[in-house]
């Protein structure tokens, strides 16, 4: 496998572009997100002019709109897609996202952290953990991983046929490239090889459903991270269980096929294929985060900043439960434990001591699974003390490293 690209940034001049439809699209300068690979330069021959906006500019775009964020962060991108969802899409605006993030893993809403990611792994290669508002299963993203999300009103949610029309553009532009829509919503090579999973949102007020596509995978890092951190002593989970496959990329298949050219083929064709009355108005736009918070921006912010809390992140946990035995000082120690929203809910300790036994029960009744404070419990009970080596043992479930 190829590893992901390196990123660079280029402004690209004025340009004024007339779709196939017979549409003109007015566009001005633009900020555009060029990659490159060792010894290779991206081939921009039908760059698109993608014109600098802002979230109260709004009311400007057209009825088709092609989106593409500039910010690598995953809980920006996350927030853009939220707040998008909810308040541009009641006047029968369509909107196709496009955005990419530095390497992370982003969780479903109904997920467990530890179930679905190597929280040490993350943690040592400075990989995010971000949980989303989608259903859906655990995936890995990079800078050669893009990611495509249609935000309509919910009555033009259409998952399937959105996605046919990605393996559309695709086979459009690369032959070679033949993918296949799953019934579970994935999209597949001849092989059974997935390039791409998927997850939606639908509300009162919009529905988004987006996808990733790996274009160029790193594939060490991908299922490195996507290893579980706790398995074994797993007794029940509530919580939507990812589903491994087998992965392969584009560029696997086709030298050429590159980040920045699957964007102008999805942005051309957007909007082509969906003006189908050809009354309605196309922008193809960047944008970013101002220097400045503007009052629609302030609501994108509080998007983000929840989106990085713990209480996000880890606290949204559906219900679970562990057992765990283990022999320290030459005593048989049996713990069970049940969570709800990273809380103890429930404990039960068996041991040899029914003191020790009172003692950790109540120490760990209700506590959260906030590793600074296993590990303020561990030091005040003293490492090297029994009761601190069972409070050890639990906490290297959840932190290997602690």
């Amino acid at each position: 496998m190829l590893r992901a690209p390196l990123c660079a940034f280029k402004t690209l001049s004025l340009a004024q572009r007339r779709c196939t439809s017979g549409s003109v699209l007015q566009s001005s300068v633009l900020q555009f997100t060029s990659y490159s690979t060792p010894n290779r330069t991206t081939d921009l021959r039908s760059v698109h002019s993608w014109q600098p906006t802002e979230i109260s500019r709004v009311a400007e775009w057209g009825d088709l709109v092609v989106l593409r964020s500039t910010s690598n962060n995953v809980h920006w991108n996350l927030a853009l897609e939220e707040w998008l969802s909810q308040n541009t899409v009641s006047t029968g605006r369509h909107i196709l996202l496009l955005y990419v993030n530095t390497p992370s893993v982003v969780i479903g809403r109904m997920q467990n952290p530890w179930l679905e990611s190597s929280l040490a792994y993350l943690r040592d290669n400075d990989i995010t953990l971000a949980r989303r508002h989608s259903g859906g299963g655990a995936v890995y993203h990079d800078r050669g991983n893009l990611n495509i999300s249609f935000i309509t009103p919910k009555s033009d949610y259409h998952r399937c046929s959105r996605l046919k029309w990605v393996t559309q553009c695709v086979h459009s532009a690369w032959p070679q490239i033949q993918l296949t829509v799953s019934d579970k919503g994935d999209m597949r090579l001849p092989n059974g090889d997935k390039v791409s999973g998927s997850a939606a949102r639908l509300t009162q007020r919009g529905a988004y459903h987006h996808c990733t596509l790996l274009v160029q995978a790193d594939s060490h890092s991908l299922f490195s991270s996507l290893e579980p951190t706790i398995q074994d002593s797993l007794t029940l989970s509530s919580s939507t269980a990812s589903r491994r496959s087998a992965v392969s990329d584009l560029q696997s298949y086709a030298g050429d096929c590159t980040i920045e050219r699957v964007c102008e083929e999805l942005g051309e064709r957007f909007v082509r294929d969906f003006n189908t009355t050809q009354d309605k108005t196309s922008s193809l736009l960047s944008i970013s985060a101002p220097s400045h918070m503007e009052a629609a921006w302030q609501q994108v912010n509080k998007y983000y900043l929840d989106s990085t809390k713990w209480d996000w992140t880890y606290g949204r946990t559906p219900k679970f439960g562990i057992r765990h035995e283990k022999i320290i000082d030459g005593k048989s120690l049996f713990i069970d434990m049940q969570f709800d929203r990273c809380c103890t809910t429930q404990c039960t300790v068996t041991c040899s001591d029914p003191a020790v036994e009172t003692h950790v029960h109540n120490q760990i009744k209700g506590m959260k699974l906030l590793e600074s404070d296993w590990k303020n419990l561990i030091a005040s009970a003293g490492a090297a003390t029994f009761c601190g080596q069972v409070y050890q043992s639990i906490a290297a479930l959840f932190w290997p490293e602690i």
